[in-house]
């Protein structure tokens, strides 16, 4: 369900820049009153992704059959998102805002990754849905569209599947005639269970689970709380920091990597180090949800560990490997899939360093869609077990950095 990686020209890079200090001591004032000069400030335009906000990304879901855990053998989803509303930051509750029982109403979307088959027209499917909750409330749901868990456990809301196997959902605060309003409470995350797999004696039960925070998206601070957002001439959530819409989000990811690891470093019988596959998990806000769309195109450089005794003239660290990819609106990509060469063998190290281009749009095919820059937000999931397992013993997750340059960008619903 999801696009394969295109081995794409790597983007120029920039080496790194070395000063001289010829006068030593004499220099130390001029540098001390420097450093304020050279300090990068924060663009007031970007969203911040760990305060609450008005609109909430969570950057993956899985659309399969529940499993059963091992050991107490619950029956679990393989993914449950978890949606909180909170006060606004520095909104103090009153009567008529923030009070007891007080609800929102959010709005849904699971958007599907497109295909590279032109049959199907580059269309990324979705599927929408509204959920109630109230102020410092919390909800719970799965996307393969059936009840999480048994009485005390049953307040799911009602919930339509995702349309597809993987990809991502976004929400946001609306009013009850349903139009985007500015409400910075929401929070949330969402765990990911592996699938049944074989634990001895004939036993299939799950033994990984992950999680990650939502990505949250603030309105302009100059918005009053609950007022309209000034939507684009289709109907279209503008974020770029403008005043009435929503804040901006970048085009430019950083990250941290272990490389695939398909053979055993063995001792006798144990294993030194654990057989894994990693997997970079991309998307684009970009998007014409259930309509023809461009292909994003990223190139990637990746550099293995360095030095333990650390060398400016050692050309085994810090090496580099370029590559790339694309996807139609999410994918998700297996290191050694996207090149060959991103293995512990080949790379000398265990961990890296992963730095993406600005990601952008290619025109194709004939489809009435925006070409060049757009946002990317990504996450890096690491899998480890065995082989016949499929490396799905143990799983986590974690997210990556930005550019701190704001991509304008519009997510047509």
């Amino acid at each position: 369900m999801f696009s394969t990686g295109n081995c794409l020209p790597s983007g120029g890079r920039e080496g790194p820049v070395k000063f001289i200090i010829k006068w030593g001591l004499l220099l130390i004032p001029t540098l001390v009153l420097a450093i304020p000069a050279l300090a990068q400030t924060r663009d007031t335009r970007l969203a911040d992704y760990q305060a609450p906000g008005s609109v909430i990304i969570f950057s993956k879901f899985i659309n399969r059959l529940a499993i059963t855990t091992f050991g107490d053998n619950a029956v679990l989803p393989r993914s449950e998102i978890e949606i909180g509303i909170v006060c606004p930051p520095g909104v103090e509750p009153t009567t008529t805002v923030c009070f007891e029982h007080q609800t929102i109403t959010l709005k849904f979307h699971w958007v599907c990754p497109g295909s590279d088959d032109f049959t199907t027209q580059y269309i990324c499917p979705e599927t929408d849905f509204n959920v109630v909750l109230s102020v410092n409330g919390k909800l719970a749901f799965s996307a393969d569209g059936t009840p999480i868990g048994t009485p005390p456990n049953s307040n799911t809301p009602r919930v339509p599947a995702a349309p597809c196997a993987n990809g991502y959902l976004i929400g946001w605060v609306v009013d009850n005639a349903d139009r985007p309003i500015k409400w910075d409470g929401l929070i949330g995350d969402a765990v990911l269970r592996g699938p049944n797999i074989d634990v001895g004696g004939g036993q299939l039960r799950s033994t990984a689970v992950a999680s990650y925070s939502g990505i949250t998206i603030q309105a302009h601070p100059a918005l009053a709380n609950g007022a309209l957002i000034t939507l684009g001439s289709g109907g279209e959530l503008l974020f770029d920091g403008a005043a009435g819409h929503y804040q901006a989000v970048t085009g430019k990811n950083y990250g941290d990597v272990k490389f695939d690891n398909p053979t055993a470093r063995t001792s006798g019988v144990t294993p030194l180090n654990a057989l894994n596959e990693t997997w970079l998990i991309l998307l684009t806000l970009d998007v014409r949800s259930g309509r023809p769309n461009y292909p994003t195109f990223v190139d990637l450089d990746f550099f293995n560990e360095s030095l333990a005794t650390v060398s400016t003239t050692n050309p085994l660290w810090e090496a580099i490997t370029s590559s790339g990819l694309h996807f139609i609106c999410w994918g998700q990509f297996k290191l050694s899939d996207i090149d060959s060469n991103l293995t512990q063998d080949f790379q000398g190290s265990r961990k890296g360093v992963v730095i993406t281009s600005n990601a952008e749009k290619e025109a194709f095919g004939g489809v009435a869609d925006e070409a060049g820059p757009v946002t990317l937000l990504g996450l890096v999931q690491v899998f480890e077990g065995t082989v016949a397992n499929r490396y799905m013993e143990r799983s986590y997750i974690v997210s990556m950095y930005n550019n701190r340059m704001p991509q304008p960008i519009r997510f047509r619903p």
